[in-house]
């Protein structure tokens, strides 16, 4: 009898070693795009381990045949040992003990990490357990790899566990796509690499005996996919220069966020309720190494539908509403500007919004509930905002670090942005008027805004309407904005010109949003806060100096402060109202002509012909045109293919029964029945009522016969079949087959597949005989 496929412990050492080492080296390209994610060695040692100790077990169970079911306990066994020091880092005693706390983290991890990863913003590092899925999942995918690539009958379907890997990181990866051509290539290369490797250990197995032979399907085999990786960089070369990069969709792109701000009441509304009388003077925050002259935001708002100034888009879908959570810190590395560090204590402010400056990069709470606040902080890139669902109270403390852009250029230098806010109303007529005559539209965009805020400024006066000031209503719907403009001394305070410059800004063509916080004005910076800045550089900001401004973006995508209001300073007397005269004409108008049917027809816009929807280019009726052909010829296709699949779908079913036979004697009679199936759909002449050496025998060749000899020894023998006789039954059966295919072209194995020939007797028993 022919030699089969020796098991894989007595294999040549170095088979085994570079099997592994190709397996390995697809898991580690499959873990590329986890890459962005975390941004962080902890994620390397946590994917170097997982597929380290996954391929240990897989070659572990390989070398002592292990069951699956020792392959699984022992797979537990290294994800509760190594997860905690490696998934879960902050909870391991010493970093290596696994603590109590820990193991908790880490089984409730399996489950619920997956979904507090695509909802939180990236990078994460090694917050919390959100190790835990590139931990588990590469330990898995790594055993199931070696495992198929060492003790498969279809060393090939190794590739598939780390297409899982791959495909499940590119999910649950980020939005943009980096790394992304050259992690397929690279995944390509190492699937291609093992798919040959497996193809040569195939053919080396078919060809014994005949090394000219096999070396020469070897240098094809190595020649075709040097082809295929060769198409595949020029393609993927050309593809990036030639198309366009289209938005990418990933999990966290989809997910509804978990902080939702319209449904936090607007910073902008009850501003006046911070300069009430028996407010005024409250501290409200304390902070320290804020820059001379900066604010303190709070807020940046970008949404205004005529009445409120909120975030996040009239219907909530704009990224400005998208809050994520911040457990390590942002890249900001393409925001110019200076590096500044504050530290800030809560006295008496209390809300949800984080007050913060520029774009943050990193935030470290302080205080007793320094956890809960690390743990429910949301952040939007997008406008620099912060906020924590819980609200902040007295006591609390955080230092945050940001990126602060600087503007070096006068107003009248810059030039607009290109970002796109959310559509807000038409200008009132009221501030319609005040643009078009301080800032014609003969000027340029940079001029037309200093402008604006220089006429805010000098016509403006600030009154909040509180106490003994002046009458001045709040609120920033368009009817105040109006009144604002039209009122003579112009009369308001931040809620309205900042409102107002913004709208303003945002039609002469720059992106501007309201920004709400803290700016300590001249007078309470020299009063309130000069002694308090000599000992240590604190300033506390008071409830008085709350304050809105606008941010404007310019040419190079930076959002630049910008403040309109004008100074305090004392009031001039009301000038009173103007009243219009309208003067009517006096010449009376003649009757009007009378019209005719045709012309009242024309103008009926009921009975006007409907004209036909040009708005649809013609790419995209043509698109729809080839998909709908395309869905046709591919339902048409399946229906046609459809009953040859179903006689390779019954094939299959039949040799796995027969190689699941109860016993090893039924097993081994499968396996000759699977042998003389395949050769009478190749065509030989297998008749069911002759001898197994008599069928042997069509076939030609000594293999078989000696196939057939073994088979019949151990169906009549007295003492029945020998431990193993099965497996290698089983094992001869398939090189036959094998032997049988390899010198017939791909056309002829394909009608041996579909043959029903040897669907005739697929009603027999296990053994042979008819029922």
């Amino acid at each position: 009898m022919s030699t089969a496929r020796r098991p894989v412990p007595t294999r040549r050492f170095w088979s085994t070693a570079i099997s592994v080492a190709l397996v390995v080296a697809m898991l580690t390209a499959a873990m590329i795009p986890w890459w962005p994610v975390y941004e962080s060695p902890a994620f390397l040692v946590a994917a170097g381990v997982a597929i380290v100790a996954g391929s240990a077990i897989g070659i572990a169970g390989a070398t002592f045949h292990w069951p699956a079911w020792a392959v699984v306990i022992v797979l537990f066994g290294a994800y509760v040992l190594l997860g905690v020091p490696v998934a879960v880092p902050s909870r391991a005693i010493g970093g290596v003990i696994p603590s109590p706390q820990g193991l908790v983290e880490l089984v409730a991890g399996a489950a619920l990490s997956w979904k507090q990863l695509v909802t939180i913003a990236v990078p994460v590092g090694s917050y919390q357990a959100l190790l835990v899925p590139p931990f588990l999942l590469g330990l898995v995918a790594s055993t199931c790899a070696v495992t198929i690539a060492l003790r498969s009958r279809r060393p090939a379907a190794a590739v598939i566990p780390p297409a899982v890997l791959l495909l499940t990181g590119i999910a649950m990866g980020v939005v943009h796509a980096a790394l992304a051509v050259e992690t397929g290539l690279i995944f390509l290369v190492t699937a291609v690499a093992w798919l040959v490797r497996v193809a040569i250990a195939n053919r080396r197995a078919i060809t014994s005996g005949r090394p000219v032979e096999a070396a020469l399907a070897d240098a094809r085999r190595v020649l075709g996919a040097s082809a295929i990786v060769a198409v595949a960089l020029i393609g993927s070369a050309a593809a990036s220069v030639a198309l366009p990069t289209p938005a990418r969709s990933v999990v966290r792109a989809e997910l509804q966020p978990p902080f939702e701000p319209r449904a936090q009441q607007s910073p902008l509304t009850g501003f006046r309720a911070a300069f009430e009388p028996d407010v005024a003077d409250d501290e409200m925050l304390a902070v320290r190494g804020l820059p001379p002259g900066s604010g303190l935001r709070i807020a940046a708002l970008d949404t205004y539908d005529g009445i409120v100034y909120s975030v996040g888009g009239t219907d909530g879908t704009a990224e400005s509403g998208r809050f994520t959570r911040v457990p390590y810190r942002l890249d900001q590395t393409d925001v110019e500007g200076e590096q500044t560090e504050i530290e800030v204590e809560v006295l008496g402010y209390s809300d949800v919004w984080v007050p913060g400056i520029g774009q943050l990069e990193r935030i470290t709470f302080a205080g007793p509930r320094a956890e809960v606040l690390a743990d429910g902080f949301f952040y939007n890139d997008v406008t620099g905002t912060g906020a924590i669902r819980a609200g902040l109270a007295q006591g609390d403390r955080y230092t945050a670090r940001s990126v602060t852009p600087v503007r070096s250029e006068a107003l009248a230098e810059l030039d607009p942005g290109t970002s796109v806010l959310p559509a807000a109303p038409d200008l009132p007529d009221g501030l319609s008027e005040l643009l078009d005559a301080w800032a014609p539209a003969s000027e340029e965009p940079g001029e037309r805004l200093r402008d604006i805020v220089d006429g805010f400024q000098r016509d403006g006066f600030v009154s909040h309407g509180v106490g003994d000031e002046e009458p001045s209503r709040s609120g920033h719907a368009l009817d105040r904005l109006d009144e604002l403009a039209n009122v003579r001394p112009m009369l308001g305070d931040g809620e309205q010109y900042a409102v107002a410059a913004a709208l303003m800004a945002r039609e002469i063509g720059f992106p501007a949003r309201v920004v709400v916080g803290y700016l300590a004005s001249p007078d309470a910076a020299a009063a309130d806060s000069a002694a308090d800045a000599a000992d240590d550089g604190t300033v506390v900001f008071r409830s008085r100096d709350r304050q809105a401004w606008i941010e404007i973006q310019t040419s190079d995508g930076a959002w630049i402060p910008v403040n309109p209001n004008p100074e305090v300073r004392d009031i001039p007397e009301r000038e009173p109202d103007q009243p219009t005269v309208v003067s009517r004409p006096q010449s009376a108008l003649p009757p009007p002509a009378e019209r005719t049917p045709v012309e009242e027809l024309d103008s009926d816009p009921d009975l006007s012909l409907d004209e036909p929807d040009d708005s649809a280019e013609p790419w995209v009726a043509a698109l729809l045109a080839g998909l709908t052909i395309a869905g046709f010829a591919a339902l048409g296709l399946a229906l046609l293919i459809s009953p040859f699949l179903a006689v390779i779908v019954a094939k299959i079913r039949r040799r796995r029964v027969r190689r699941r036979a109860p016993t090893p004697v039924e097993r081994i009679e499968g396996g000759w029945q699977e042998f003389a199936d395949t050769a009478a759909d190749y065509g030989y002449p297998i008749r069911p009522n002759t001898t197994r050496a008599e069928q042997a025998a069509t076939v030609g060749g000594l293999a078989p016969l000696v196939l057939a000899s073994v088979v019949d020894r151990a169906v009549f023998a007295p003492d029945g079949p020998t431990d193993g006789d099965d497996e290698r039954v089983w094992d001869v059966v398939d090189e036959l087959q094998e032997r049988l295919g390899a010198p017939r072209s791909r056309l002829e194995r394909l009608r041996a597949a579909i043959s029903l020939t040897s669907l005739g007797g697929y009603a027999v028993t296990r053994r042979g005989a008819k029922p």
